[in-house]
């Protein structure tokens, strides 16, 4: 190899050297830049969660403050509707108290809050009359749902034969007291021949026309 040919050699490699090592800069600029950009986006995003857990925290007290006074409400509207129920009873037993008459039949004996709890079960009813060949159970309710006329006719009065056998062969009739009725709830007094009372003025009024004797 000549000198001219070691020196073109020589200077091709410094050319290659300084390419190379200019690229690898670029390189490591690149990398730095990218490292950097990955800094940012990852304390961005930490910022991001700390965003949203703090918000979420505020969401939680909040659901609990309004749970706390839905809480509130519903005990306020339980003691309400207890103390309407306590007034209905109060009314409608001081009613049959004096007069002692039911759907057209004159009774003697009147039992408030007439109940039973031994080895036949238990049960209770608001107002039971007497007469010595019959018998009235009324129940006094502030809400009266369908199912429980049902229940009165089915289940309480098989409840009441069982824990009260004294009054086998009386005829038992029910009735049903209370402020105001649904329809749906008429239209189950009405099947299973269960009395209707509701409240007019300082009185009551008795829908007995359905009325039936349970034997």
């Amino acid at each position: 190899m000549t000198d001219e040919e070691l020196k073109s050699l020589v200077a091709s490699l410094a050319v290659e050297g300084r390419e190379t090592d200019r690229r690898l800069k670029e390189t490591e600029r690149i990398l730095k830049e990218n490292s950097e950009k990955t800094d940012r986006q990852m304390k961005e995003t930490e910022r991001g969660i700390d965003m949203v857990s703090k918000h979420i925290d505020r969401v939680s007290k909040h659901i609990d403050r309004v749970s706390e006074q839905i809480n509130g409400v519903s005990k306020q509207m339980g003691g309400i509707n207890e103390n309407i129920g306590h007034h209905a009873e109060e009314f409608f037993q001081n009613i049959f108290a004096d007069s002692k008459v039911f759907g057209g039949i004159k009774f003697d004996d009147i039992i408030l809050n007439m109940a039973y709890k031994g080895k036949a079960g238990e049960v209770e009813f608001d107002i039971f009359l007497e007469n010595g060949n019959s018998v009235a159970l009324i129940e006094v309710k502030n809400r009266i749902h369908p199912d429980f006329v049902k229940k009165m006719a089915e289940e309480r009065i098989n409840r009441f034969r069982k824990c009260f056998p004294m009054y086998k062969g009386y005829d038992i009739y029910l009735g049903i007291a209370g402020f105001s009725f649904d329809k749906a709830v008429l239209e189950e007094a009405k099947k299973y021949g269960v009395g209707i009372i509701r409240q007019v003025g300082e009185g009551i009024e008795v829908n007995a026309k359905d009325l039936i004797a349970y034997h």
